[in-house]
């Protein structure tokens, strides 16, 4: 078993970001905008789930060293809300939410409800994506475990109540991801690919860990955070109020 205490983050956010409108199988267009300050900043998994206490892959298992019970659809309460800060359009980038490979529908993830997020990259611009939420103990051990179709949101948001170091393992999980971390005021601790682990074992797969505590992991498809401004230095907040069953219901 193989644990990370240093991994190499992602790179800096590109400008253009995407927005989770709904309707778009294989992307969604993200709909970035200009803050008017820059904010700087379970068991073993199945899937795409940490390895903590309930963590998220085989898609890339959960954590499986930290707590479970969570209700965080309020997460973070102390993080800013960019939303009173004036906004200006800015170009729109695709996000790929359907695997490489995969013709029509995919597989989607089940059981699992929707939350929008609004992320605030390190120059300044935000970016209101739609997320699938696992914020529950059965939840975040199944996370993206065989999804090869995001659907129309662009990602999925693990989320504990209490901070944490769970690592997260690929088993079960068929898609190469990108991971980030972020800590209980929603600043970024830092990120890694993931890439699928073939072992019938899930003891004999590469543990992901993060370099620092958190209580938020977002999972989107390998190479895409920073194309809705998640990097160094960025900062995320899950809007209350906006859990629902799908992307459109949120909009």
């Amino acid at each position: 078993m193989v644990w990370f205490s240093h991994p190499s983050p992602i790179g800096r956010a590109r400008r253009a970001c995407a927005f989770a409108t709904c309707g778009v199988a294989a992307i969604v267009a993200a709909g970035c905008t200009s803050a008017d300050d820059a904010v700087t900043g379970g068991t073993d998994p199945v899937a795409s789930v940490p390895v903590v206490a309930t963590p998220s892959p085989v898609e890339s298992s959960p954590p499986t060293d930290a707590s479970d019970a969570t209700d965080a659809t309020t997460w973070p309460s102390s993080s800013p809300t960019p939303g009173d800060a004036e906004r200006a359009d800015v170009e729109t980038k695709d996000v790929r939410t359907v695997a490489d490979g995969v013709d029509g529908d995919g597989v989607r993830p089940e059981g699992f409800t929707m939350i929008a997020a609004e992320v605030t990259s390190t120059d300044g611009e935000v970016c209101t994506v739609c997320l699938w939420l696992a914020d529950t103990a059965d939840e975040r051990p199944r996370g993206l475990m065989g999804v090869t179709d995001l659907g129309d949101a662009v990602g999925m948001a693990f989320v504990f109540d209490q901070p944490g170091e769970g690592a997260f393992v690929m088993i079960g999980t068929p898609t190469p991801l990108s991971i980030a971390w972020f800590d209980a005021d929603g600043g970024f601790v830092n990120a890694l690919d993931m890439d699928p682990c073939t072992e019938g074992d899930s003891s004999r797969c590469e543990r992901y860990r993060p370099e620092a505590p958190y209580v938020l992991a977002i999972e989107m498809f390998q190479g895409e955070l920073d194309a809705i401004g998640i990097g160094p230095g960025s900062r995320i907040e899950l809007l209350a109020g906006t859990e629902s069953p799908d992307c459109g219901a949120i909009e």
